[in-house]
């Protein structure tokens, strides 16, 4: 009894900090992941998960995560589009991964020679810490953050099993290796970091000079990457486009210091929180404000330098003095030395990021505390007031996601006011018929980055809604040179085409549906322009033949139904109709069944 009390106060905890969320909406990629991803319609899908990347009907992606994906599947034959079941399976996801860590905590530190209830008390704190930290809510409160939750939980349960194997001799360790293997390959799935579980085992294998048990987790290791090298290479997938080039390799010492520094703070003191951080100089001029930040940066760039070195440091004095400090110093070292900035990502700096480094990063630390020479009353006080910040900090921070503008203004109050947030802003102010904001807002992205794509293809839309068709054309000229927006640039123009001179041009729209990669948007506005000039059966073959390589999309055999049925062929309808229902479990609730 006296175990689980600690497991059931910090699930309340936890799910009472992020109950605010169950209120919020969609927002950024949760258009693209939930509302516009045609593989979580049905059950019937579920094999064709990992046959793709993530974000089908999006920007093409390198994230690989169909057990992510496998989870939007099932809350949506639960909750169809109700975000507030999407939100509860997030937290309880990140609920999950705490309890994980509890065990975990308790096992590593019972490994490294701590007594039972130091460790117990040690274990509790950190998972705590860690549940409740600001830095996490990215990953919480946020549906398409649920990829670290996953990854987290499953890695954390499979690094306990491993554990715990090693308190098995000879066969009877096997059922638990298997079981670290499994859980381990749905880590790796979940998330790519998830891959960094197999280094953290192997490097507690070795600082324990345990070679047996090394022997035995080299097998297991070889196994979960052969078996997820074998579902990701043959997945489909397409170039992802490239904004800007990566930081250069004399740079990123640089990057890396002042990541160092901003995660530092982010950790102690977690108040301006935002999404889509930057770390990068990115000089405007000789303005006080672009010289003031540019000092700033450089200041960081001192002070990371200094937080590396004590942290070294840290490690170094460590390794003597306590080997089990040492230990979790050096797993908290390993999950983030691929965020640090050394590796070029899709980003230099994020607060998701810390989601893994953080959990070993407290352990130690609270290891440290129990060391210091100091009254017990001062240091509970101390780290009462902090908890108390943090959750605090943690519940305020969830009302951000609450829909898309919310989302998107305080974002860029905070800071994170980067070209492709201003894209998104605009694009919202788009939806909302506010066209003079929408391009004040998009030229302050072209601004930043002159060769934006998305900023220039929404000026273009903007220019057009405001009938200034000069501007349309000049920005249209531009855009069908830049990847990405090539193709929506061919069939901008001819909608601008149409606008002007009343003229349908179909070879413009044919064009945008054959350029680039496939897009289903793109495809079936062609489509349905077929359809409206009188070339129905040519829209039916033109459909038709999408549906040869992606049949899996329930609207593509929704639209053949529509079609047929126009066209007098109820039968083919009503089984096209058919086929529409298996791949969406929901189509009824919103969609008329064709009349016979």
């Amino acid at each position: 009894m006296k175990k689980i009390v600690p497991a059931l106060f910090l699930a309340v905890v936890v799910f009472a900090l992020y109950a605010p969320a169950l209120r919020n909406d969609f927002v950024w990629d949760d258009t693209a992941l939930i509302l516009r991803d045609p593989l979580i319609r049905s059950w019937q899908l579920l094999p064709e998960t990992f046959q793709h990347f993530l974000f089908t009907d999006a920007t093409p992606s390198d994230f690989y995560r169909p057990v992510q994906r496998l989870t939007y599947l099932v809350d949506y034959a639960a909750f169809a589009f109700r975000p507030a079941g999407y939100h509860l399976t997030s937290i309880l996801w990140h609920i999950g991964a705490t309890l994980a860590l509890l065990l975990l905590g308790e096992e590593l530190l019972g490994l490294l020679g701590v007594e039972e209830r130091k460790r117990r008390r040690i274990a509790f704190l950190a998972a705590l810490a860690w549940a409740i930290h600001p830095v996490q809510t990215a990953a919480v409160a946020y549906i398409s953050g649920r990829a670290d939750p996953l990854a987290a939980a499953f890695g954390f349960l499979g690094l306990y099993c491993a554990l715990r194997a090693l308190r098995r001799e000879g066969r009877q360790c096997w059922p638990l290796l298997s079981a670290t293997g499994a859980l381990f390959l749905l880590s790796a799935l979940s998330k790519e970091s998830g891959l960094i579980f197999l280094l953290l085992w192997s490097a507690t294998l070795v600082l324990k000079k345990n070679w047996k048990a090394l022997q035995s987790a080299t097998v297991v290791v070889a196994f979960v990457v052969v078996i997820y090298l074998s579902l990701r290479l043959p997945a489909e997938h397409f170039p992802v486009p490239s904004f800007r080039p990566p930081a250069p390799l004399l740079v990123r010492p640089i990057v890396v210091a002042r990541a160092f520094a901003e995660y530092t703070g982010l950790i102690l003191f977690p108040l301006n929180l935002h999404m889509d951080r930057d770390v990068e100089s990115h000089p405007e001029g000789q303005s006080e404000p672009s010289v003031r930040r540019e000092a700033w940066r450089e200041l960081q760039t001192l002070l990371g330098i200094v937080l590396i070195i004590a942290a070294l440091y840290w490690i170094w004095r460590s390794r003597k003095q306590d080997p089990a400090i040492f230990c979790c110093l050096i797993l908290a070292a390993i999950t983030y030395l691929p965020v640090s900035g050394i590796v070029p990502l899709n980003a230099t700096i994020a607060e998701h990021w810390l989601y893994l480094p953080t959990a070993f990063l407290f352990l130690a630390a609270g290891l440290a505390i129990t060391r210091l020479r100091l009254p017990p009353i001062a240091v509970g006080s101390v780290l009462a007031v902090w908890l108390i910040f943090l959750g605090a900090r943690t519940c305020l921070r969830t009302f951000d996601w609450k829909d898309q503008r919310t989302f998107l203004a305080r974002t860029i109050a905070a800071g994170g006011d980067s070209a492709r947030m201003l894209i998104n802003l605009a694009s919202q102010e788009l939806h909302d018929g506010q066209l003079d904001s929408a391009k004040k807002h998009l030229i302050m992205a072209l601004q930043e980055e002159p060769n934006q794509p998305l900023a220039a293809i929404n000026l273009a839309v903007v220019a057009i809604r405001q009938n200034d068709f000069a501007t349309a054309h000049t920005v249209l000229e531009r855009a069908k040179t830049l990847p990405l927006v090539d193709a929506q640039a061919y069939e901008l123009m001819a909608l601008l085409e149409y606008k002007e001179h009343n003229k349908v041009d179909l070879l413009r729209f044919r064009l945008a549906s054959r350029t680039g990669p496939p897009n289903w948007r793109l495809e079936r506005r062609y489509i349905e322009v077929l359809d409206q000039n009188g070339a129905t059966p040519a829209a039916i073959t033109e459909l038709r033949s999408c549906l040869r390589t992606q049949w899996y999309r329930a609207e593509s055999w929704q639209l053949l139904s529509q079609l047929l049925a126009k066209i007098g062929r109820t039968r083919e309808a009503m089984e096209a109709f058919d086929q529409a229902k298996a791949l969406d479990v929901h189509l009824l609730e919103h969609q008329e069944v064709p009349q016979p």
